[in-house]
């Protein structure tokens, strides 16, 4: 009996070690040849190879989640954070006693607790409100025009009108090219307008 070389296609005898036309040798390369099937086989056997899928999956699910609370989410979050955070302190208010027709002003004071290094485009609506929720009157300004940096509440929103208010309540808005980004809305002490007492 005889086999077949399988590196030159020579034919040698069954039991040879070696072919004699290319020196190949049978019994160290189909040991070599089973001992990496069989491993192969036992690395990525069909149950070995669904777990490992398995594992990778869980591993790219983990970074992602771990990625979107570190960054991804913070965008989410970000929404709920204020861009401009303020706190009203007041809103107040005089007349002109000097000048026909009478005129009366409001305006309101705020602590800014934040705002971004960059006021570029934002902008500040100060909107004064009855007690039926009818608007009284607004005023438009840039956040650079109001904003100044100190601890002490800012005075804006300077509304003028020659009919005489009865302000309840004040809503601030921040806007961002043209977009609201926050709002925030604070009821009127009256006894601190002047032209009310």
């Amino acid at each position: 009996m005889s086999k077949k070389c399988p590196e030159c296609g020579d034919e040698v005898p069954n039991q040879a070690h070696f072919c004699g036309n290319c020196g190949y040798d049978f019994f160290e390369n189909s040991d070599t040849k089973q001992s990496r099937s069989s491993n192969l086989g036992g690395i990525f056997s069909d149950s070995k190879i669904f777990i490992v899928i398995i594992a990778i999956v869980i591993i790219v699910a983990a970074c992602a989640f771990v990625a979107m609370g570190l960054g991804g989410n913070n965008q989410a979050s970000d929404d709920n954070q204020h861009e401009v955070d303020l706190t009203i302190t007041e809103v107040n208010g005089y007349s002109s006693s000097t000048s026909s027709p009478k005129s009366y002003s409001l305006y309101t004071y705020a602590i800014f607790n934040k705002v971004p290094s960059n006021l570029q485009g934002y902008n500040v609506i100060t909107t004064y409100f009855d007690v039926n929720d009818t608007e009284i009157g607004h005023e438009t300004e840039t956040l650079s025009n109001v904003y100044y940096d100190t601890d002490y509440p800012i005075s804006f929103g300077y509304y003028t009108t020659f009919k005489k208010p009865n302000p309840d309540h004040v809503t601030v808005e921040i806007i961002k090219d043209g977009k609201a980004v926050d709002t925030f809305t604070s009821k009127i002490d009256q006894g601190k307008i002047e032209f009310l007492n």
